[in-house]
């Protein structure tokens, strides 16, 4: 081949005017791309005179190749060689040692396979550095928070230069400092981008939750009135019994057949369905929610009530630790939430009494797979107001946590002879529900209450309706007799403080103090 230079099978690539960082060079020749030696004792050097005066010792030059010249500045400058930078070495270097560094890598590679510099074509550096920048992107699409993101980006950037110095020890001539830029670049922009779009949304839900709170005090006011309007007969029409709907041949929406009811009580009932419309007829799950009047009135509210909910779950079911909302509508007056079917059992099964006692740090991986969520969707300014075991799914498929069950459209539910004046002023469940929320006033930190209870249940055995304030804080007491670690008992005492004010404010605050104890 004569495009290439052979000494044996040893192949010295030519250089290109695009080699690894260069940029048009002059490229014209043979030139390879030379992988320079410590100058230090690299040869030895003796002067004409010693030759001539037998100064020199025979085995310096026997079987080696000798090479003279001239090394006096005022013959030639010298040359800027990678070493030029360094106090130990003269800046520059004469030509005569350049031919020693040539000859010697020649002779190196072909007897002592020596690396020779290797470097990438232009379209696998294109890949090179666009693949970091897809590091970036996927970093910050995942973590979201800036802290974390930080705390990968450095890795990340260690990772890249950690890699290119072990691959530079083998000769590669890697770009480093394009695929660190693209790397944080594209983090950065994906991390913006990403909280426009959370702002976006958070703008949408709080617009809906806003909505939501009207719709609460209208039907609050409603509820309250002294003449009650049911319209039985409207109400025990419209509605197939749950025999028939179980039965299989019951259809929803026209598209929705009825397999199973899952659930029911005073809001309505929920529904194990298969989606006729869909490839493959997936499972799915219908919520079945029935208004406690059916007066003009009472279902204008009811109904603004529905969408707004609808539209905080349609954004909210975006996590992957929360049920897609797959369809809403309205039929006969009554109002279905169609949503993702999650494969699983309730985190109650896990619990005492059903279960044993749970581990501290059994205990500390369950809150932080739930604050997890918890913080998305406190990040988008939706309180949950109903957390409790029964509305969180341990997935088979994965063992992911899921919260299901957002509940304000409860609000449209009949007072039964179970609920108290108070119950149905405000969502929650006893024990789990903090003082403010069934004051009708429920805050972020009411669901990080709730969330505190559940571990307090799981670490005690006890749950949170049999365990008693005390009468001077009104903050519950559990840890008598309770064998754990004070940090935890710390974190778990300041999620379940009486005035909301002292508990923690987001799920994102517990989740670093849990960190700490790791």
């Amino acid at each position: 081949d004569l495009n290439h230079f052979y000494i044996g099978k040893n192949l010295f690539p030519r250089l290109s005017e695009d080699a690894g960082g260069y940029e048009n060079i002059d490229a014209a020749g043979y030139q390879i791309l030379l992988n320079y030696r410590d100058p230090s004792g690299f040869a030895k050097q003796v002067t004409l005179t010693e030759v001539l005066e037998g100064k020199v010792d025979p085995n310096w030059i026997k079987d080696r190749l000798v090479i003279i010249g001239t090394t006096a500045r005022s013959v030639h400058p010298g040359f800027y060689t990678p070493y030029s930078g360094s106090s130990k070495y003269p800046q520059r270097i004469a030509p005569v040692y350049i031919h020693a560094q040539v000859a010697s890598q020649i002779i190196s590679t072909v007897l002592s396979d020596r690396h020779l510099i290797w470097y990438l074509p232009n379209w696998a550096e294109a890949v090179w550095v666009w693949g970091w920048s897809i590091v970036g992107g996927v970093l910050a699409w995942h973590l979201r928070y800036p802290l974390r993101l930080g705390l990968a980006g450095s890795v990340s950037l260690g990772s890249l230069v950690g890699v290119c110095y072990l691959l530079f020890l083998q000769g590669a001539w890697l770009p480093v400092i394009p695929p660190a830029v693209t790397l944080v670049l594209s983090g950065v922009s994906v991390m913006a981008y990403s909280t426009y779009q959370t702002q976006q949304q958070t703008k949408i839900i709080v617009l809906q939750v806003e909505k939501q709170k009207e719709a609460i005090e209208q039907l609050n006011t409603l509820l309250k009135e002294t003449t009650r309007i049911y319209d039985k007969h409207v109400h025990s029409g419209a509605t197939v019994d749950n025999t028939e709907k179980a039965t299989g041949d019951f259809i929803l929406g026209g598209r929705y057949q009825i397999n199973k009811v899952l659930g029911s009580g005073g809001f309505g009932c929920t529904y194990l369905a298969k989606d006729n419309q869909r490839p493959g007829n997936p499972i799915c799950v219908v919520k079945q929610l029935m208004p406690a009047r059916r007066d003009t009135r009472f279902m204008q509210v009811a109904r603004r009530l529905f969408d707004a909910e609808a539209e905080i779950l349609e954004v909210l079911g975006k996590h992957n630790q929360i049920p897609e909302l797959l369809a809403y509508f309205e039929e006969n007056n009554e109002f279905y939430l169609v949503q993702e079917y999650i494969s699983g059992h309730a985190l109650s099964e896990e619990l005492p009494p059903h279960h044993n006692i749970k581990t501290e740090s059994e205990v500390i991986e369950m809150l932080k797979g739930i604050l997890e969520v918890l913080a998305f969707v406190h990040e988008h300014r939706v309180i949950h107001r109903d957390i409790k075991p029964s509305n969180i799914i341990r997935c088979d498929t994965d063992n992911r946590l899921v919260l299901i069950d957002f509940g304000a459209v409860k609000m449209m539910q009949p007072q039964s002879s179970e609920q108290t004046e108070l119950a149905t002023v405000a969502i929650g469940t006893r024990g789990y529900a903090p003082p403010e929320q069934f004051a009708g006033h429920p805050r972020l930190s009411s669901d990080i209450y709730a969330l505190g209870m559940i571990a307090i249940q799981a670490i005690t055995g006890i749950p949170p309706h049999e365990l008693h304030p005390h009468p001077e804080t009104g903050t519950v007491e559990w840890r008598y007799g309770v064998k754990i670690s004070h940090k935890l008992a710390e974190i778990l005492d300041k999620m379940v403080r009486y005035h909301f004010s002292d508990r923690y404010q987001s799920a994102a605050e517990v989740l670093q103090d849990l960190q700490k104890i790791e």
